[in-house]
Formats: C-alpha cells, structure tokens, sequence
C-alpha cells in the first residue's frame, strides 16, 4: 500500500530528522534525540507513537545493535523525491572539477578514468564509469572501506564482486542507457540482490560519439544524495559536451 500521500506533516518533519541524522551519522535514532538536537517541536512520547506509524508504513524499520530505527530505502526514496535540497554546483566548484580533467581530453580512456577519480575524491565515496562496449573504471576503494557499513565483510565483498560485471550494471540502468531517463538513484529492490539492499548509488548517462555511457557514485544507502547528485550530473555533462558538443 503507498502511503506517501498520507503522510501528516508532523509525521514528514519526523522522518526528515530521522533520515537527516542517519546520513550524518549511520547510527540508529531514538525518540529523545530527535526531540533534543532536532527541536522538532514534539515530545519523546509523540514522536515514540508517530515513529511506530512510520514503521507501520514501511518507513523505518529496528536497528539490530540498538533501540533506535533506521530508515528504510523507501525512506530513502521518499527523501529524495520530496525532500531532498535541489542545490546545483557553485562555480568555483565547477571549474575546480573541469581544471583537474581537462588536459586529458584527448585521451578518450585516461579522461574517463581521471574524472572517475575526481568525483570519488569530491565525494568520498567510490566512482564508478562505465561504456556499452565494455569498458569500465571505478576509484575510490579506499572510501568504501573508511565508511562502517562496509566493515562488514560479507556486504563488502557482494559490492566488490559486481563492479566487475559491466552487463550487470548496464541491465539494472536500462532506463538511463536507453535515454528515458538522465539520472539514475537506486536503492534497495532495485539491485536485485538480496546483498546489495543496503547499497545506494546515484548515476546519470552520457554520450560519447554512438557509445552509451554511465558515471556514478556508490556508497551505503545513506550517502549524501544532495551532494552526489551536483556532482554525478556534471560530471557527466562535461563528457557530453567534450566529446560531442565540441565536434
């Protein structure tokens, strides 16, 4: 049943704190720290019994190490959709990005690679860009790694083990690779694997002369959607722009 429309605003305020602190943080939230660091304006026990409805609703599910609730990726979902702060890359942010890549355009490949490990250095998260025909580069190892969830050593090696697999990331961006879509956020179902529910990454497409491409940024579910998505888009704006607008 979809209950997003019915929704209170008391109920949305809830769950944008909730979902706010679990990006920040990656640790369960409980009642009183909403009610204390968030000032939502409700007591302990009010948001006790709106975060059982959210529950209910498959908004926030139990944490297995604390009393605390976790959103769920239909959170997730709902936060981007609705509540997510639409704010672009400033100028200098642009240029600093266009600057570290712009020598190596001439090299199809190695512009490809450098710009992959320019968005997963800005993010610190790991980058990941992939062609139809096959190839792929991905950077930022080393973020994955520093980030708790993928302590987790079963989680981490079901991750690792698909960034190889080129025609398995080109099926699950079907949309984006056929041009119905320009940007691409999955979460949970949307991997089709039980292993990877966990996972959230934001993609958008680009062109490169009759080549389909992808680039994207990979984290836990919880990564930082309103500075991912500046920095995916223009990241593949500038492969489309220096690889066809300029011909």
């Amino acid at each position: 049943m979809n209950h997003i429309n019915e929704l209170s605003d008391r109920q949305i305020k809830i769950l944008k704190a909730i979902v706010d602190e679990y990006i920040d943080t990656g640790d369960a939230v409980g009642s009183e720290l909403l009610e204390k660091k968030f000032k939502v304006g409700y007591s302990p026990a009010t948001i006790r019994n709106e975060m059982v409805v959210l529950g209910e609703y498959g908004y926030i599910g139990k944490s297995h190490f604390s009393s605390g609730r976790v959103p769920t990726p239909k959170a997730f979902r709902f936060y981007i959709n609705t509540l997510l702060p639409k704010k672009p890359l400033s100028t200098a942010e642009e240029v600093s990005i266009k600057n570290e890549v712009w020598d190596y355009q001439k090299d199809e490949v190695r512009f490809l690679e450098e710009i992959a490990s320019v968005l997963a250095d800005k993010s610190g998260l790991l980058a990941m860009v992939f062609l139809q025909n096959g190839f792929r580069y991905y950077a930022g190892t080393e973020h994955l790694l520093a980030i708790k969830e993928f302590s987790d050593y079963g989680f981490s090696q079901s991750v690792f083990g698909q960034l190889d697999d080129v025609e398995y990331w080109i099926a699950i961006l079907a949309d984006l690779m056929s041009h119905q879509k320009e940007l691409e956020i999955l979460l949970g179902d949307d991997y089709q694997m039980k292993q990877l529910t966990n996972l959230g990454s934001v993609f958008c497409g680009f062109r490169i002369g009759d080549q389909q491409g992808a680039i994207g940024l990979i984290g836990p579910c919880r990564l930082p959607y309103s500075a991912a998505v500046p920095l995916v888009n223009y990241s593949a704006t500038i492969i489309s722009q220096i690889y066809n607008d300029q011909k």
